[in-house]
């Protein structure tokens, strides 16, 4: 069964849409097929996978505001091995207002997804906006699993006590909707602040797991510059070995047994160790 998983948080600069892209990355590297959906009106996640946006003849914005565009007339290949695009297009800026006469605004996403047949994937990711509006409670609505990333920052935990009561709301509408984890991206493994702040969240939050970090490193920026994941970028550097860290605590919905092997990642873009 095709697993549909958010990368949410309505906070910018969490890096979303790197991890959206990573993650499926790892994922397709390790033969699953994934569908990734672009669903902030930046078209980050689009660019970033190579799609020319200017050149597109159907996006998101389409999909949700047009009765006869169904996924599939919209999915269109990326260069990294293993995963589809549903490219966004900056016109989905304005579905907020375009949205609010449409019957069941927040379940259009979902109506669209349930339409088709997404057995040719395992995984659809969706890369969300930063902003708790319709197009996000669209998502939280769709999706059965969320992955929230979060840089270990003062100001990154103010706001999770917003978007919690966001989604114990939302569990009326869709009560299937699980927290799979939090995402530490940006890690500076030697900062005090950085661990303090992560010790902090499993205080604060005990019952959400802790997914591995992703180490701070302008590998990732550098990446998405160049149009491709880090996996294909930089394949041996930690922040790509993290990000396989990660897809496979995904595809396992938790970390591995008791015994079995974790990388650990050094700060340095060398090899992970196996312990």
């Amino acid at each position: 069964m095709t697993r549909i998983i958010a990368f949410f948080n309505q906070k910018g600069g969490t890096a979303k849409t790197t991890s959206t892209l990573n993650v499926g990355a790892a994922l397709g590297e390790a033969g699953s097929r994934v569908l990734t959906i672009d669903l902030d009106p930046q078209a980050s996640l689009t660019m970033a996978c190579g799609v020319d946006v200017a050149a597109l003849r159907g996006s998101v914005y389409d999909l949700l505001l047009e009765d006869d565009v169904a996924l599939p007339d919209i999915i269109v290949p990326t260069a990294i091995p293993g995963v589809d695009l549903v490219p966004s297009h900056p016109d989905l800026a304005a579905a907020e207002l375009e949205l609010l006469n449409v019957l069941e605004r927040e379940r259009q996403l979902d109506y669209r997804l349930k339409a088709v047949d997404l057995g040719a994937y395992d995984y659809v990711l969706i890369d969300s906006p930063p902003a708790l509006n319709v197009i996000s409670i669209n998502i939280l609505i769709a999706t059965g699993e969320l992955v929230v990333p979060i840089e270990p920052h003062p100001l990154s935990l103010m706001v999770l006590r917003r978007l919690f009561d966001t989604i114990a709301r939302i569990r009326r509408l869709n009560p299937r909707l699980e927290v799979l984890g939090f995402l530490p991206t940006k890690v500076h493994h030697s900062s005090r602040l950085a661990s303090d702040m992560l010790a902090t969240l499993a205080e604060e939050f005990p019952d959400v797991p802790l997914l591995p970090g992703v180490p701070l490193s302008v590998r990732s920026a550098e990446s998405v510059a160049e149009r491709v994941s880090i996996l294909q970028y930089m394949p041996r550097s930690s922040v790509a070995d993290a990000y396989r860290d990660v897809a496979a605590w995904v595809a396992r919905g938790g970390p591995p047994p008791p015994g079995g092997q974790a990388a650990v990642v050094s700060e340095s873009e060398g090899e992970p160790v196996h312990v």
